[in-house]
Formats: structure tokens, C-alpha cells, sequence
């Protein structure tokens, strides 16, 4: 038996139902309790299915200008495991090349004239200061304070006694000049720290250009591979640029953590911000989804974030996002129990606000009622396109009806499901079929 018996009246219902487009268009399938019509509109909506396109595979990833924010990105079925892969392929490689690439003659060398040209030039100044200072009958003495200018006497540096121990006029002398001397010594050492500044920024461009050089042609070739996605393209980008500014991780052996047990798991998480979480991947679907949930928690529908204790403190991030039946179905069909859907605490209402909305928001549930003021993700929205078949007894869609004003809006098309049918040969015939 290839179709549904004596309900000829629902069929066409149901047809009506899933070929048009526009929002609202969602089913009620009204039946009794053993008239089939779980069964029967399941294998309806399958046959349907295989007619329709794949949907898209959704990945979250880190965004790293704002980490409590995920990113979703879309990409053809089967391509959301590949990317995963990639990028994972990626950071190995990056993680494998760049510590030879610092360990390099040709860096040593960088390094070693970058580090002498700046040396050179604080010497000179330094000589400078101490040749004008001299001319003036003082010295520069370095102290763990800093630098000092000390007048000297017949060749010898004055200590605290025998500077006050001189004449008041000879004193007054010295210090004149000694304030003189100041002004040349802060403008020096500004100048000093300028140095220090260009120092650094000196050997950050050189550490730049050594990883540029073992890393680009890798990012770059990944970026070609994805040069049609430009979701998946500038989080490839912001991954190199990541990976230039946190050179150290890479370029050092993470330190063992502080407890022994955690193991290798803990010298893992700095480089987690670089991975792909696929939330939903119909690599193995022929057609659009049927997916029916008979259990519609929120958590069962709209996914959930989970958390791990980390030293005894509760953490999140975007790795740990899972779908619901919303992102299994995103594409295809839902199909619910209505009477289960209306006694799961927010599911009826998320339901509602997510076919209005067109889009998949995943929250805590506690989030709705207040209860949580912790701060935590806000993933990104996933465009939602689907229909949603509610199944239930009669009397329940007449109560829904009547007393909500947002259900008539969105489950525009009514089933019937008959507990009769015309006692026929053809209908005979299919009943023994069935």
C-alpha cells in the first residue's frame, strides 16, 4: 500500500498544506487516537521529501571580536564535516610548522641584527648624553632606580656628605646645572623608551613575517577552497590574524596544567577558539528532512548549551552548542504532538515566536522566566524554514482556535482524519492492502 486509506479529504489537505511557501501555512492534523494519522502523515511527508532539495548544513564558530556572540554559517549538504575537518587539518599543520619556523637559522640572524641596531642606537645616545654631562663636571651613574647625574670634584663623583659639605655658592652652581642636565636626561629617556617601543614592535614585525611566510600559502590555500562562502572566508581570515597576534601558544609547548589529572585535555583549550561545531549535517539525506519529535522539550527543539566544570568553575563556549529538532527539520518537516508541545513548559510559545520570526534563537530556558543573570552565549540566529505538522485530537484544535489569537495565523491548514469511510470495493481493497 502506497497511500492513505478513505482519508482523501485529509490528503488533499495535507497536499494543500506543504505546496505553498508563504508563513502560516503550517498543518493541524486532527484525528482520534488510532486512526493512523501519526503513521500515515509520516509516510506521507516522506514521499513528499525525496522529491525536495538537501537543505544546507549550519556550523557555529568562534567570533572573535565578540566570543559571546557565535557565528552561524551556512554551506551545501555535506561541505559543514568537510570545513570541519579543514579547519582542524589547518591549525595541526600551523601548530606543527611554526615552531621549526622560530627555531630557523634566518630568524636567529633577524633577530640577533635587529636586537644590535637597536643596541647601538641606545649606546650612542647613552654616549652622548654622558659626553655633555662630563663637559659639565658630572657623571651618569646607573642605579636600579634609574639613572643618576653625579657632579664631580677633582675627578672623583661627589658622594651626599661631601656635596653638602661645599660651599653655598659652589652648591647653588651645581645645581643649576645639574637641572639643566635633568631636562636632557628625561628627554632622553623618553627618547630611551622609544627605542624600547620600536625594539618590540621590531620584533613582533619580524616574528609577523617569519609566520606569514611558513603559514600564508596554508590559509590562503583554504581560503581559495572556500572563496564562494564569505562567512566561511572571513573566519578564515580572522583566524590567521588570530593566529599571528597569539604567536606564543604556538610557538612554545603549552605548560603542564596545575592539576595532573586533567592531562593533554587542558593544553588543548587554548586552540578550541579554532574550531568548527557543525550543528546540523544532512550529508546522508536524499531529499529534505522528516523529523518527528515526540518528546518537544525546549532543549529538544531549539538545542541547548552545556557547560563543563573547568577547576571547579561551570564555563561555555561555542563548541558546546547543540541543535534541536528545529535544526535537524530546518528545510523539511516537523512533525509534533500537539498535546505534548502545549504541556512542555515554553515550547508552545518558542514554537510560535520562531515560525513568526522565521529564525532558530537558542537560549536557557531560565533565561525567559529571569532566572538566569549569568552572562553566557547569544549564538547567532539560524533562518528557519520549515513546516510544522501538529497532530491531535479535534477538540484541542477547536480550543486553540478559539482562544489564540497567533495559532489561526500560523496553522492556517486543517487535516481531518475520519474514524468512517464509504464501505466501496476500491476502499475495501486498500483496507486489506493496509
Amino acid at each position: 500500500l502506497e497511500v492513505i486509506v478513505g482519508q482523501e479529504r485529509a490528503v488533499r489537505a495535507l497536499q494543500f498544506g506543504l505546496d505553498i511557501k508563504q508563513r502560516g501555512f503550517n498543518i493541524y492534523v486532527a484525528g482520534l487516537p488510532g486512526s493512523g494519522r501519526t503513521t500515515a502523515v509520516r509516510d506521507f511527508l516522506e514521499e513528499v521529501a525525496k522529491g525536495k532539495p538537501v537543505p544546507p548544513d549550519w556550523c557555529y564558530v568562534n567570533n572573535f571580536s565578540d566570543p559571546f556572540v557565535p557565528k552561524a554559517i551556512r554551506l551545501p549538504p555535506g561541505r559543514g564535516k568537510e570545513f570541519q575537518k579543514d579547519v582542524k587539518n589547518l591549525v595541526d599543520e600551523v601548530r606543527r610548522v611554526l615552531p621549526k619556523a622560530f627555531e630557523s637559522e634566518d630568524y636567529v640572524k633577524k633577530k640577533e641584527a635587529a636586537i644590535r641596531a637597536i643596541e647601538e642606537e641606545r649606546n650612542d645616545l647613552l654616549a652622548r648624553l654622558n659626553e655633555e654631562a662630563q663637559k659639565e663636571g658630572f657623571v651618569l651613574r646607573s642605579t636600579p632606580i634609574g639613572l643618576l647625574i653625579v657632579p664631580v670634584v677633582k675627578g672623583q663623583p661627589l658622594s651626599d656628605e661631601a656635596f653638602m659639605s661645599l660651599p653655598h655658592q659652589t652648591r647653588d652652581e651645581i645645581e643649576k646645572k645639574r637641572e639643566r642636565l635633568s631636562g636632557e636626561l628625561r628627554s632622553a629617556l623618553r627618547q630611551l623608551r622609544g627605542l624600547e617601543r620600536k625594539a618590540n614592535e621590531q620584533m613582533k614585525n619580524i616574528d609577523r613575517e617569519v609566520a606569514i611566510y611558513a603559514i600564508g600559502h596554508l590559509v590562503d590555500g583554504l581560503i581559495e577552497k572556500y572563496e564562494d562562502f564569505p562567512g566561511v572566508k572571513a573566519f578564515l581570515e580572522e583566524v590567521r590574524n588570530d593566529i599571528l597576534e597569539s604567536l606564543t601558544q604556538f610557538i612554545r609547548e603549552p605548560e603542564a596544567p596545575p592539576v595532573p589529572f586533567l592531562g593533554p585535555w587542558a593544553k588543548e583549550l587554548p586552540f578550541r577558539k579554532y574550531e568548527v561545531n557543525v550543528i546540523a549535517d544532512n550529508s546522508g539525506l536524499q531529499g529534505a528532512p522528516v523529523v518527528t519529535e515526540l518528546n518537544p522539550t525546549h532543549h529538544h527543539l531549539f538545542g541547548r548549551i552545556e557547560k563543563e566544570a573547568q577547576f571547579g568553575v561551570l564555563t561555555t563556549d561555542f563548541t558546546m552548542i547543540r541543535g534541536g529538532s528545529l535544526h535537524k527539520a530546518n528545510g523539511g518537516y516537523l512533525v509534533l504532538p500537539a498535546e505534548e508541545v502545549l504541556r512542555n513548559l515554553f515550547s508552545y510559545d518558542s514554537l510560535k515566536r520562531a515560525l513568526m520570526n522565521e529564525r532558530i534563537i537558542i537560549e536557557e530556558a531560565g533565561e525567559r522566566l529571569g532566572f538566569i543573570t549569568t552572562k553566557g552565549l547569544r549564538p547567532e540566529p539560524v533562518p528557519l524554514d520549515v513546516k510544522v505538522v501538529l497532530i491531535g485530537n479535534p477538540l484541542l484544535y477547536y480550543q486553540l482556535y478559539l482562544l489564540d489569537m497567533e495559532f489561526k495565523e500560523l496553522f492556517k491548514v486543517k487535516a481531518d482524519f475520519d474514524t468512517t469511510m464509504d464501505r466501496t470495493d476500491e476502499n475495501m481493497r486498500k483496507y486489506a492492502a493496509f
